[in-house]
Order: C-alpha cells, then structure tokens, then sequence
C-alpha cells in the first residue's frame, strides 16, 4: 500500500515545499509560507550536518556541565568566572584568585547572580 511518504518523496522543491506549507495548515490552522519550507530544502547538507554537529556538541558540554555543577557548584561557578574573566587559575595572582573566590562565595551566597538579568530577559523575550 502507498503512502503519502511515497508520494511526497518524488515531488520537486517547489511542489514538496506548498505541501508542506499545506500540511502544516492542516495542523490548527497553522500558516508557515512555502518560501520558509523552500529555503530549508534548499539546504546544502553540509550547512545541515554542521547545525547537528554544533547541537550534539552543546549537547555534550551541557551534560558535562550540569554534572560539573551538581557535584561542587564552588568549583562550577569559580570555573565558569574564571573562563568568563579570562583569569587561568594556574597562572593568576594571589589577589586574582582572591577575587575569583569572593565573586564565587558572592554567587553561592546568593548575594550576586550569576546570569546578568538582561541575558535572562533576552531569553525569555526570544524563547516566546
């Protein structure tokens, strides 16, 4: 038996892309122009691979981190000011590492917040 798969496979771009469009209608009333589905499939791959290739590895360092953070948060955050400063541990001053510790007892302490407010509002406004 035939599917709609086997049909929609064999259509070119401009075909492929209105029914598309017209699948997505279908859902809720919800309108995407064919020029949105076009474009996508025009595509070159690589641009595609590259988008899955960059999401996998956010991925893996938010795994990595979400971990890092639940087993010392002092380490974390010290760690996250550090990159974030430019500061490489190994190689501070006293007095920079000083700071780094008082800025990550600030943040543990809830007295500074680690995510700058705006950042978090610029997410909030883009993730609507």
């Amino acid at each position: 038996m035939k599917t709609t798969y086997d049909e929609v496979i064999k259509q070119p771009v401009d075909r492929l892309a209105q029914t598309m469009q017209d699948m997505t209608y279908c859902y809720h009333e919800t309108a995407v122009p064919k020029a949105h589905y076009k474009k996508l499939l025009g595509k070159a791959i690589e641009g595609v691979v590259a988008e899955s290739v960059s999401l996998n590895m956010v991925n893996a360092f938010y795994k990595t981190l979400t971990e890092f953070s639940k087993g010392n948060r002092d380490w974390y955050v010290a760690t996250l000011l550090s990159i974030e400063l430019g500061v490489n541990p190994a190689k501070a001053s006293a007095q920079q590492n000083l700071a780094i510790q008082r800025l990550t007892s600030a943040v543990s302490g809830g007295e500074v917040e680690l995510l700058n407010p705006a950042l978090k509002t610029a997410y909030t406004n883009e993730a609507k």
